[in-house]
């Protein structure tokens, strides 16, 4: 089924504009009106396809009926449940909104669980309609019953030959192909998603440039110099820094969904899972911190001056935070003793810095209420002995400047 998501689509921009802007009230003012006055009507004509959808979809109207009807034509019929689909599948809704919604229109028992018949028309109803719409020839019905017979074993672990609204919602997050689609089409983003496609761009190591704007080039020169100060291997420097700052470039890259170099409010929320791995709350509090300059987006440069990886102590607490989010597999938010060292090791055994972490595996096993460490606590764990590492070199320098001084005064 993949090999659909892979056609060539012509789609018409105009249309998925329209679509995107239009919200969950208004979907389901509509599929109201549809169940009081079509309660037993399936195809919809061109005359009744208007008196439904002429309110939201207004000049639309006859182009989205003429993309549905099989024929591209005004004279036959379209499926009733396919433009319900293309409406909720392409408005400004999160995904679990949008899984729950479809999943409820055909949930005909109302038990809160889909059987496979109930999965095998929302597969056809959604993925017809979502090829129709971008102008691709969508698949057979058969291929698409074959497709959700083999999926559905999959997703029906306990074999009681149903499963749950949640558990299509967790396979559908895990289909990177499906979620791909969905994201240059419907511009739908998905925590999982934004995690994913952040590791994969910096894997690829594509951000970084010779002609580098000056603002991120003098950034770099800035952590750079920063962090020497805790470690005097010049290139492991340039790479430890580098890193991070491409780790935090690829989650604002994977989260801009619209491709228009800024993050939004609604963006915010998956850049913060992507870098940092946590769900935030009140998106709304968080983007008015990063916001400074008050123009309503987020640039890429508020971005980095948020974060500080100038300075040294937070490059160490963003690796910290890397290598945790690398090994935090099930996203449960917590390490266990093992990994947490290993986390540690992986961060600071590399760097030279084992003087100053010599105790933290043994003090780690001591202490029993820090079988659970989250990134937070293991980040406090690194920040002290960091500090102290400057803190130490400031000394030094204080006490070689005397020492020479004394020298001087000798000579004199």
């Amino acid at each position: 089924m993949g090999n659909y998501f892979n056609q060539q689509a012509n789609p018409n921009q105009g249309l998925l504009q329209f679509l995107r802007q239009l919200n969950l009230p208004e979907i389901q003012k509509v599929s109201k009106y549809v169940q009081q006055n079509y309660p037993a009507t399936n195809l919809l004509s061109l005359g009744e396809f208007f008196d439904v959808y002429h309110d939201i979809l207004k000049q639309h109207c006859g182009e989205m009926f003429e993309t549905l009807e099989n024929n591209h034509s005004t004279d036959g019929q379209t499926d009733i449940y396919e433009s319900q689909a293309v409406l909720i599948i392409f408005s400004d809704t999160d995904f679990a909104t949008k899984v729950k919604y479809i999943s409820q229109v055909f949930d005909l028992d109302k038990s809160q669980k889909l059987e496979k018949i109930e999965l095998i028309m929302i597969f056809q109803t959604a993925i017809r309609a979502l090829c129709k719409i971008v102008k691709m020839k969508p698949p057979g019905f058969t291929d698409i019953e074959y497709y959700v017979d083999a999926i559905f074993i999959e997703i029906d672990k306990n074999l009681d030959r149903t499963i749950s609204y949640e558990e299509l919602y967790y396979w559908l997050d895990n289909n990177y192909q499906l979620q791909d689609f969905l994201l240059k089409y419907a511009l739908t983003q998905t925590y999982q998603n934004a995690k994913r496609r952040t590791r994969e761009i910096f894997d690829s190591k594509a951000l970084f440039k010779r002609d580098q704007e000056k603002w991120i080039q003098d950034y770099i020169n800035q952590a750079e110099e920063s962090y020497s100060q805790l470690l005097q291997r010049k290139k492991l420097v340039s790479d430890r820094v580098k890193d991070e700052i491409n780790y935090a470039w690829s989650a604002f890259k994977a989260t801009d969904i619209n491709d228009d170099g800024t993050i939004s409010v609604r963006e915010l929320p998956y850049l913060i899972y992507g870098f940092e791995g946590i769900i935030i709350k009140d998106a709304k509090k968080r983007f008015a911190q990063l916001d400074k300059d008050k123009s309503g987006s987020i640039s890429l440069q508020e971005w980095f001056n948020f974060l500080s990886l100038a300075q040294g102590v937070d490059i160490c607490k963003s690796i910290v935070k890397r290598y945790f989010l690398k090994r935090d597999t099930n996203n449960v938010g917590s390490l266990n003793n093992q990994q947490s060292c290993q986390v540690l090791r992986d961060t600071l055994s590399n760097d030279g810095f084992e003087l100053y972490f010599k105790g933290f595996e043994s003090y780690i096993n001591e202490h029993s209420t820090l079988d659970k460490m989250s990134i937070q606590q293991l980040q406090d764990f690194v920040e002290g002995p960091m500090r102290r590492i400057i803190q130490d070199k400031q000394e030094l320098m204080e006490k070689e400047k005397e020492r020479k001084q004394i020298q001087n005064e000798k000579i004199i």
